[in-house]
């Protein structure tokens, strides 16, 4: 079976990476996919940008973050208890510009919040590696580029458990070799390239319309 699952939620209908879009989504699909950040003082987020208004995530405290974003209800952001999600959810370490010590708080903190049935990814393929023996559910490296093809291939023929999450265009390269049982495509929209891959045995697809792409799923 394929899962689908609903990219940040169900961001056309509700604000992507909040708490109620996430679990909104699973009206709709299989799994969530969210992306989490480290604020100054060692809270998690769910929110993509590495910036707010100028200023790196990393740097703020979820009080000064509060204050730039006025508008929206910090509960709905705020990633302190697995329950808080009603659902299996792929994780996204979002890891661009963050210090490797707070990518480590991250990740750690992620992985003692996951359950069996969730995937912790990144496109930090060395935090994943590193700490592949630590988890207690799937996990996964991120690509976008056809040229990481050879090295994920390499990766997967020694480790037989680690999770590809690949973009659309890399899945359709004539390069791709990579276990598709194990692979999960984003993000994918249009209902005809979505009808096929849900037919090749792919282990999830990731859309931003998961209400409408349900229609799909046998």
């Amino acid at each position: 079976m394929t899962y689908i699952f609903g990219h940040r939620g169900l961001p056309r209908i509700y604000r992507e990476n909040s708490i109620t879009g996430l679990n909104k989504a699973f009206d709709h699909c299989d799994f969530v996919e969210t992306d989490l950040r480290i604020t100054k003082d060692n809270n998690i987020i769910f929110y993509h940008d590495s910036f707010i208004k100028d200023f790196f995530i990393e740097d703020l405290t979820l009080n000064e973050i509060e204050l730039l974003l006025p508008d929206i209800d910090m509960s709905d952001m705020i990633f302190t208890s697995r329950t808080q999600i009603t659902g299996n959810v792929n994780f996204e370490i979002k890891s661009d510009d963050t210090k490797k010590e707070n990518l480590e708080v991250l990740i750690k903190k992620i992985i003692n919040m996951a359950t069996y049935d969730d995937i912790i990814s990144s496109f930090n393929w060395e935090v994943i590696h590193n700490y592949k023996d630590s988890f207690n559910c799937k996990y996964g490296i991120i690509l976008d580029n056809e040229d990481n093809l050879f090295e994920a291939t390499a990766l997967s023929n020694h480790d037989n458990q680690i999770m590809f999450m690949v973009s659309n265009n890399v899945i359709n390269s004539r390069n791709f070799n990579l276990p598709l049982n194990r692979t999960v495509v984003w993000t994918v929209n249009d209902e005809k390239e979505f009808e096929r891959l849900m037919q090749i045995g792919l282990y999830g697809i990731i859309t931003d319309i998961p209400d409408t792409m349900q229609l799909y799923k046998k």
